[in-house]
């Protein structure tokens, strides 16, 4: 609905604002107005327009990236509440994009660069309230059936470097991280990036923003380099399920044939398998199902899964259908791969069991009892082998990498 702001001076009607963050590798694209712009002329916005009354707002969103600059594989994060500030309703939205362009329509200047780099810029008035509305949280990464592990990291390092960037007192940013801690607790490598930033920083504010935001570019580095390797030690065809970044970046660099499980009920299988898709790669996409009766019928390389997390006993925890399909490829005599950075090996072996919504499963009126687990445990002896950023771990490499995050672990004890 159109938003009308009665101005006292001059009643003028003024319409809402679409304003748009594309984030790659952590980072914002931030462009800086003309100097003769008609508003705002000179400060620093997002991608923003006039956002028409009819117009639906994420669909208008992708549109303004689009018409703006040539990104064009936009994953949407967040379309957050309208806020308002200098009489104009705004009205969130936050992509990620895989890529960076900076040849931008009808600007002087374009960067990416750290969202917090908004409180130090003149920038639209409430841009930074704009972002608030869509920045990662300790909410928001709990209540994430999406995005994987990996993924889900970095959006914590960048709530705590937004949390450590306005916060009066250190002990304020411990409380964030503790938050952030216990998000996911099935998904270790939040933890052990979070412990890493505030072991390693000293005990200040500015100290922890700056560790976060090194943290993000190390962190981005070791999954990259995790799908490196395992593209390099792999041959195809090759099966998986679910969605993992990690996985999607080996695959796209294996670029051999490709079949995935649809991963139910949210069906992130079918975004990997788009995703493959429009990188060029021959994509085959099944059911969860038939994934298992189809290692038996045809010919595969290898079985490539992410993990959420890597247990020091070698146990691997992902997507629910992981165990299914490890068992049936070892029938197979298939071999199973794990990719994943070494961040994702946890101090412990306690499995942290996951449920999602019951009406994804059942929405029916009858009594029956619903389960709907999100993740399932697979055996170490079914694994070949997890691939990491530093090559192929064995089982006393991974008690090793164990101790090194139970070590990280201990500032909170110390706090």
């Amino acid at each position: 609905m159109k938003t009308v702001v009665i101005v006292e001076d001059n009643r003028r009607t003024m319409s809402p604002i679409l304003t748009v963050f594309v984030r790659n590798r952590g980072e914002l694209l931030l462009t800086r107005r003309a100097d003769d712009s008609e508003h705002a002329a000179g400060r620093w916005d997002g991608l923003s327009a006039p956002l028409e009354a009819s117009a639906e707002t994420v669909d208008a969103a992708r549109r303004l990236v689009r018409s703006k600059t040539s990104l064009s594989q936009l994953r949407l994060a967040y379309a957050g509440e309208s806020v308002t500030a200098g009489g104009r309703t705004i009205h969130p939205v936050l992509f990620d994009s895989p890529n960076r362009e900076t040849d931008i329509e009808g600007v002087t200047k374009a960067e990416w660069v750290s969202a917090t780099a908004l409180l130090d810029r003149r920038t639209v008035e409430g841009l930074w309230e704009a972002y608030e509305q869509v920045a990662p949280s300790a909410t928001t990464i709990s209540a994430d059936t999406v995005h994987g592990a990996a993924a889900l990291s970095i959006r914590a390092l960048e709530a705590l470097r937004d949390s450590a960037a306005v916060a009066d007192e250190w002990a304020d940013v411990a409380d964030t991280a503790c938050e952030l801690r216990e998000a996911r607790p099935s998904m270790a490598v939040l933890a052990n990036r979070i412990n890493r930033v505030m072991s390693s920083a000293e005990r200040t504010t500015q100290a922890v923003h700056d560790r976060a935001i090194s943290e993000i570019a190390t962190a981005l580095d070791a999954d990259a380099s995790a799908a490196a390797t395992a593209a390099e030690r792999l041959t195809g065809p090759i099966a998986t399920l679910s969605w993992s970044g990690t996985v999607r970046d080996a695959l796209t660099a294996l670029a051999g044939s490709v079949t995935i499980a649809e991963a139910r009920p949210d069906c992130e299988g079918i975004e990997l398998a788009e995703s493959l898709s429009t990188a060029g790669l021959d994509v085959t996409v099944t059911t969860d199902a038939a994934l298992p009766a189809l290692l038996s019928d045809q010919e595969f390389g290898a079985v490539l899964v992410g993990a959420d997390t890597v247990l020091p006993n070698g146990d691997v925890v992902n997507k629910v259908g992981t165990r299914a399909l490890a068992l049936a490829a070892d029938r197979a005599d298939v071999p199973v791969y794990v990719a994943a950075a070494r961040d994702k090996l946890s101090v412990d072996d306690t499995f942290h069991p996951e449920e999602g919504s019951e009406q994804a499963v059942y929405d029916g009126l009858e009594a029956i009892t619903v389960r709907n687990p999100v993740f399932d445990l697979t055996p170490g002896d079914l694994i070949e082998g997890v691939v990491t950023e530093n090559g192929l771990l064995d089982s006393r490499g991974i008690s090793v990498v164990a101790a090194q995050h139970r070590s990280n672990a201990a500032w909170a004890d110390d706090d």
